[in-house]
């Protein structure tokens, strides 16, 4: 059941050219970025060398290219996800949905896991790029995994977040705008210091993995928000089914 709600999640996320559109263009861009990355550092790579500067493509390329991934990923997971649940509260699907035999944590797990896998290939085609560049220099695999581990918890709990505020919502275009409104509110914050602002910082706990470094502290962080935006988006759905 819940793979069968994934599987509709996914193709509803592609139904539509917008969908594909807004794949390639990122991809385009993605592309366009390594590349450009790549000049920069050919034609600096003498001096480095000269200077036996630590710093390599990885460091210069490959990191900058996998941070841009995270800043399209806030960008355009609210924009597939905003009618997750939003459509169905404003076409009045939502009561077909409760009353089939489908429990309500079943149906947001198959929906947050479909939106996940929809945004799966923005993760992996940078990652098979950078990959591809150990053809040709030495890139650390180790901290490329980090990196992908990394990626994958922020787009799952972006995810999560996305379909939460979808749930509450039954216009798909504020349920995007208060994600963005959020998301980026995290991404903004000053992780520089220490305090509630640090704990709450997204770069702050995204960083260390796209530089190698994997944390238990890190990954309780985006999965303790996820599952708590799941949680709350579980919740959402019982109480318009009748739950007390």
């Amino acid at each position: 059941m819940i793979w069968g709600i994934a599987r509709r999640e996914i193709l509803g996320s592609y139904a539509s050219a917008s969908g594909w559109i807004a794949l390639a263009a990122s991809q385009l861009l993605l592309a366009w970025l390594l590349f450009m990355q790549l000049e920069v550092y050919l034609k600096i790579l003498p001096e480095l060398v000269a200077n036996e500067s630590p710093m390599g493509i990885i460091d210069l390329v490959v990191t900058p290219t996998l941070s841009s991934v995270a800043l399209l990923l806030l960008l355009l997971v609210p924009l597939l996800g905003m009618r997750s649940f939003a459509d169905e509260l404003r076409s009045g699907r939502m009561t077909l949905l409760l009353s089939a035999p489908v429990s309500p944590w079943r149906l947001v797990v198959g929906k947050w896991l479909g939106l996940l896998l929809a945004v799966l290939p923005l993760l992996l085609f940078p990652l098979l790029m950078a990959g591809f560049l150990e053809l040709g220099a030495a890139i650390d695999l180790g901290r490329l995994a980090a990196s992908l581990l990394g990626l994958l918890l922020f787009a799952a709990m972006v995810c999560a977040i996305s379909i939460w505020l979808s749930s509450i919502s039954e216009q798909p275009l504020t349920a995007a705008a208060m994600s963005w409104g959020l998301l980026f509110l995290l991404w903004l914050l000053d992780g520089g210091e220490a305090g509630a602002m640090q704990i709450l910082s997204l770069k702050n706990h995204l960083s260390p993995f796209l530089q190698g470094i994997v944390s238990t502290q890190h990954i309780a962080y985006f999965v303790f928000i996820a599952l708590a935006a799941l949680g709350l988006t579980t919740h959402r759905i019982w109480r318009l089914g009748g739950g007390e």
